[in-house]
Order: structure tokens, then sequence, then C-alpha cells
């Protein structure tokens, strides 16, 4: 199919724009391009692959639309120009029509988290109900954790979905400088379709990353001496520590107030990541853990991410609380005391203990 083809990058828009333009859909037909690709030197694969690798630029990709039964294309053009999707329907209906998916449209709720270009939207929304799987990852789940999701409910090849989030080659492919893709698998509600495959998994997953973390995080980013990585990395410490999100400013502040002192984070979260399982109480040998994660033995911060953490905990990662605690312990209910002092801390670890 035409969607198949190789994409390429977007880099003449505006020309493929005056090509659209002066074509009649009526009799929209590969052969008619022939003469003006003849005449521009543009191929018809490049021009097809220009148009299904158009960037989406959606306001809202979160927030969810309905085709309702019976639509036509120029409907469902209408809808996404609304949402601010494309810049007007010539494009979107020159693509599905070349694609020769212009009856194909399948009435239904969707959502644009991750979806990032015509290809990927062509696709979604031509795909028949039974061949779409909601799929929700939660905030704080690690690769192994989304692996096994997506194995039990697309069966996705675990052993392939993890080699690929190990794989430097294809990390970098998506923008992202890390050891791992632990902690840029953005945790949401998806709809993935049962033709996808791990990769194209990985990627909504990751685009749907870099949308939330451009929006809402980069302008905090910014003013702080830590990189993207860094910032993730903290925020995955934040999400592992800390249940409720009004509480994650405050977490955050305590960290970075020990990175500024060069005291170790001593954080819980990046002990339990070292262990085959998850305990509920850690003992001394198990902060005796020689790994350059374990934040008992070594200052600053892990060499990456612990887990995928969610707005709420990038965010404060990105923008603390102002505050001087150095030091937190937790209540027994889910929330934390937070002191300023060695002698607080320990108070407060004893009236807990009392409890």
């Amino acid at each position: 199919m035409l969607c198949d083809v190789p994409l390429q990058p977007v880099n003449s828009a505006s020309k493929m724009m005056n090509i659209l333009t002066k074509i009649k859909f009526k009799k929209l037909h590969i052969k008619l391009f022939a003469p003006l690709i003849g005449l521009s030197g543009v191929t018809v694969l490049s021009l097809l692959a220009m148009i299904f690798s158009y960037e989406l630029s959606c306001t809202q990709p979160g927030s969810s639309f309905e085709i309702p039964r019976g639509s036509t294309v120029n409907d469902v053009a209408e809808l996404l120009v609304k949402k601010s999707c494309i810049p007007n329907k010539l494009l979107f209906v020159a693509a599905l029509r070349l694609s020769f998916n212009e009856t194909k449209i399948k009435a239904g709720r969707y959502t644009l988290k991750g979806i990032k270009t015509l290809h990927q939207l062509i696709r979604m929304i031509t795909s028949p109900q039974a061949y779409r799987f909601k799929v929700t990852t939660l905030e704080g789940w690690t690769l192994e954790q989304i692996a096994a999701e997506l194995g039990e409910t697309m069966e996705i090849d675990e052993k392939i979905f993890l080699g690929l989030c190990r794989d430097h080659n294809f990390i970098s492919s998506l923008g992202i400088e890390a050891p791992t893709l632990e902690g840029f698998l953005f945790p949401d509600t998806y709809i993935f379709l049962s033709t996808y495959t791990a990769e194209d998994v990985i990627e909504i997953m990751v685009n749907q990353f870099h949308y939330i973390y451009e929006k809402y995080v980069a302008h905090f980013a910014r003013s702080r001496s830590l990189s993207r990585l860094e910032i993730v990395t903290l925020a995955s410490i934040i999400q592992g520590e800390s249940i409720y999100e009004d509480e994650m400013p405050t977490v955050s502040s305590v960290y970075h107030n020990r990175l500024k002192r060069k005291m170790k984070l001593q954080a819980d979260p990046t002990i339990q990541y070292l262990l085959p399982q998850r305990k509920r109480k850690l003992y001394s040998k198990d902060l005796q853990i020689d790994s350059p994660y374990n934040t008992y033995l070594y200052r600053g911060l892990p060499p990456g991410p612990i887990d995928n953490p969610g707005k709420a905990a990038l965010i404060a990662a990105a923008n603390p609380a102002e505050t001087d605690f150095l030091y937190f312990v937790a209540n027994g209910q889910g929330r934390h005391i937070f002191s300023r002092t060695n002698q607080e801390h320990i108070n407060a670890k004893n009236s807990v203990k009392r409890r």
C-alpha cells in the first residue's frame, strides 16, 4: 500500500502545498501527478512520502475526538482543522485519496497521543475496531512491567521489546540520549493497532514523552543546571518515592537541596530498582549493593531513570518547591514528614515507630 512507502523528512512543505492546490480532487490519481513531477524533478514516491510524513501540530493531542458514523473525508478533515492538527483540509484529503483509504474511515472515539504523522493517523482511523487495543501503562512502571503488559494485551514479544529499549542506535533515532529508554516511555492510555510492531509502540510512547516534556517541563528545566536525562532520572526517583502529586514538589526540593550540598541522596527507590523483587522493608545488606544506582553508596544521581515517571513527577523534578528540607520519612499513611536537620529527622522516625 502507498501508506507503507519509506518516509522521508518533510523539508519542502510549501512546495508540496503548491503542487496539491493545483489538483482537482475528483480526479486525484497518481497518473495526474506524472506531468507535475516530471517538471519539478520530484519522484512519485518522494512526493507521497512528503505527504504521509507531514508532522501533525495538534494543540491538545491528549484530548479525545469522535468520528461519527457516516462521516465523509471532508467531515473528518474539518474536524482535524478545528483541532489545529492540520493547516487545512487539502493535505488530509490528498493523503487519504492517494492511499485509497477514503472509504475506509472507521467511526469511533480516538486520541492522538503519540500520533506524530499523517501516516500514523491514517493507519489508526482506517483500521477496524477489532484490530485496536486500549493499553494503559501506569506511572512508575519499569520497562519490564510495560513489556509484560504489552505481551499480555497485544502479544508483543517481550524480548524484542526490551532489546529495542536497550538498543543504542534505535534509542538515538528517537531523539533520546540515554543508556536505555527507561524513563522515556510515557505512562498513559493509548490506542494501539494489532498491526503495530514493537518499534511502532515504542515510537508512539516516546513521541508522547517528547510532547509532554516540551509543553510542560522544558521551560522549567532551562533554569536548572541539570540535563534532560538528569531531570527524567530525578523525576523517576520522585515517582518511586511519592504517590501524592501535591507532595512531589516538596520531595523534589529535598533532593535538589541534597544535590547542592553534595550529600548522598539515599533514595530507597534506587535500591528497590536493584532488587530482583520489590521488598516492603529494606535491610542494611540491601543498602550495600555495589552499583552506580545505589544512592546510599554514591553521591549524585544514578546513571539513568529507574522507572517511567508521569507528568507531575517530571514537572516537580524541574520545578521543586522552595524549602530548606534535607530529610523525609514515610509517615505510614502514604505521605511523608519533612525535616531540616538530622535531629529533626531522627525525632520524626521515632514518632512514626511509636504509632
